[in-house]
């Protein structure tokens, strides 16, 4: 059966976002297809709300393009990510690291976190991420050794988004993509019967050249420039003003962000080659129209595919970079994008299916950022207001109750996350699981205290992370041959 068939797709947007999916689109869509990118020759300053930080599935998510950890090393201010460390957090300052870690070890079928409880004692004493970066070490998790304890880290990586863009750029295939180097100065869309959702009919250049596509990805950071013309249902929820510096260093941080807390909002570091990018959030009961910095409207949109456009990434929410939510997901954006790849022009099923996925896994993360102000009462955080949520209460009260990790499906942050944030702010369960109670009380907390003692020991004989990075280099350039 013949259908009319899609012929050309058009990524608008000089951001993160726009390379990373060029080159998605690039190897993924069919010869048939043409793919055009047109890119303004500035980059996008909503870009800073990535807060430098991507998971740790980011080295296998950029190795399927052909970018490498050692290119990131060897050619951009990359550097090695355990988490981030929060300081003076909420009402009771909370200080604690909120790191990477894969499935803690359970004992007599009982999770780590019902032992915590039990034994009154301190999460983060047992995870060597979290004590390595605290300490400024760092090593890469050995795959051939499961039973050392650093096998059980996880890390991800800290980037200048805008070196990252260069890299993805860099490996496009010229041959698959038009790139096209202007902005975008105004859209027709149509209203017509059959368009009911909106339909971009083309757009319009800056030097007057109109352009038609079948599907339009708007990359255009918070911005939106496309899809905002189509839908104007971004449901904001905070309004904050952020402003970014870098800040030359004489050698490299740790393998891990700084947040601290103040009566204002929150300050970000984030440790790069050789300088800090410092990223300040202030609530927007605080600001002055005198203040620099970026004023911003945080929430998301209740439809990222409307019509023949879609918005990925900040073109369809906007989140505060506290944790690594940003960039999981783009990343979730992306692989949603090419699973419903439309076969037709009728794009009304995958439209349908991608704006239910989206609004599942933005929620999701949505929660996570919920948790970090729950119950909080001080100044700033009093001002974090969100509507009561049905999904964070069932989370926070089972966990309360006694000791249990409720989680939904596909959520973005795995058990791991949400057991070391209720620690961090000091949720302490009402009670633990008494299968836990098997394991003699005695024999339990000697082997919790050589636990806690292996894992200082383990992360105080680790390389800094400065030298660990200087040595890699140095190897890396000896192997690949750069000078």
């Amino acid at each position: 059966m013949s259908q009319p068939a899609t012929s050309q797709f058009l990524v608008y947007g000089n951001t993160l976002a726009a390379s990373m999916t060029v080159l998605a689109l690039s190897k993924a869509l069919p010869k048939h297809i043409t793919l055009l990118w047109v890119k303004p020759m500035s980059p996008c300053p909503s870009d800073v709300l990535y807060g430098g930080l991507s998971s740790p599935d980011a080295y296998h998510f950029n190795l399927q393009y052909g970018v490498t950890e050692p290119e990131l090393i060897l050619d951009t201010d990359t550097t090695f990510s355990f988490g981030t460390h929060f300081k003076h957090w909420g009402d009771d300052k909370r200080s604690w690291m909120q790191c990477f870690h894969l499935p803690f070890a359970a004992t007599a079928g009982v999770e780590l976190h019902h032992f915590m409880t039990r034994h009154k004692t301190i999460l983060g004493d047992f995870l060597i991420s979290a004590q390595a970066a605290i300490k400024g070490t760092f090593a890469h998790p050995p795959v051939d050794n499961p039973q050392s304890p650093l096998s059980r880290a996880e890390y991800g990586y800290h980037f200048d988004p805008a070196q990252w863009s260069g890299i993805f750029s860099k490996h496009l295939d010229k041959t698959r993509v038009t790139l096209i180097e202007q902005e975008i100065s105004s859209l027709e869309h149509s209203h017509k019967p059959e368009h009911s959702q909106g339909h971009i009919d083309y757009v319009q250049l800056a030097d007057g050249t109109k352009l038609q596509a079948d599907l339009y990805i708007d990359c255009s950071g918070t911005s939106s420039q496309l899809l905002s013309k189509l839908n104007n249902d971004f449901a904001c929820q905070r309004t904050v003003q952020v402003s970014n510096k870098t800040q030359t260093k004489a050698q490299t941080g740790p393998a891990c962000r700084s947040v601290t807390g103040n009566k204002h909002g929150w300050q970000l570091i984030t440790p790069l080659r050789c300088k800090d990018h410092i990223v300040t959030l202030v609530e927007s009961p605080y600001t002055t129209e005198s203040e620099h910095g970026l004023r911003l409207e945080l929430g998301y949109r209740h439809k990222a595919w409307q019509g023949n456009c879609v918005g990925i990434s900040h073109a369809a929410y906007a989140f505060e970079p506290l944790t690594p939510a940003p960039y999981i997901l783009l990343k979730k954006d992306i692989e949603r994008l090419l699973e419903l790849i439309p076969v037709s022009l009728d794009t009304r099923i995958e439209s349908h299916e991608y704006n239910r996925r989206f609004i599942d896994d933005v929620v999701h993360a949505e929660l996570f950022h919920r948790a970090h102000y729950a119950g909080q009462h001080n100044a700033a955080q009093q001002d974090v207001v969100y509507e009561a949520n049905e999904k964070l209460d069932r989370k926070l009260s089972q966990y309360k109750h006694r000791g249990i990790l409720a989680s939904f499906d596909f959520e973005p942050f795995n058990q791991q996350d949400w057991a070391i944030l209720h620690a961090g702010l000091g949720r302490i369960p009402e009670r633990y699981d008494r299968m836990a109670e098997q394991v003699d009380f005695d024999a339990m907390q000697t082997q919790l205290d050589a636990m806690c003692a292996g894992m200082a020991h383990l992360a105080s004989k680790m390389p800094p992370h400065h030298l660990y990075l200087e040595k890699l280099s140095m190897y890396l350039r000896d192997k690949h041959g750069h000078s």
